[in-house]
């Protein structure tokens, strides 16, 4: 399984719905460091579907409609300073779950709700 990937992307790719993709986007390219790869629009400007880098991994979204209504998800990221991105995170509208703190697994870990109320860990090995 996963054996004819396309290439750039891994077996699993996160998925959002949202009710505002541009907020989704914005978000993840100002917080994450995230890279729009593409962007498919209805006529009326509302993201049909749209693809963004964050590190090596690609995440998918589209905007939330009468077909597919939105969804929260949950996903774990490693970043490269947690306390950085968290405040990060914060100044750009998430609101706080966990604190950075070291977790007993080791990692040193936060976790936020991002505009569109979707739920990230990030963490950074120790």
């Amino acid at each position: 399984m996963g054996g004819n990937l396309p290439s750039g992307y891994h077996a699993i790719t996160p998925y959002f719905t949202v009710a505002d993709a541009n907020r989704l986007i914005a978000f993840m390219t100002e917080v994450l460091d995230g890279h729009v790869l593409m962007e498919d629009r209805c006529d009326n400007g509302r993201i049909r579907h749209a693809r963004v880098r964050i590190g090596d991994s690609i995440v998918m979204l589209n905007e939330a409609n009468a077909d597919y209504t939105a969804n929260e998800s949950q996903l774990h990221l490693f970043v490269d300073d947690v306390d950085a991105t968290f405040a990060q995170a914060l100044r750009h509208g998430a609101a706080a779950l966990m604190e950075p703190n070291v977790r007993p697994h080791g990692d040193r870990m936060a976790g936020f709700r991002d505009p569109c109320d979707n739920t990230w860990w990030i963490a950074s090995p120790s």
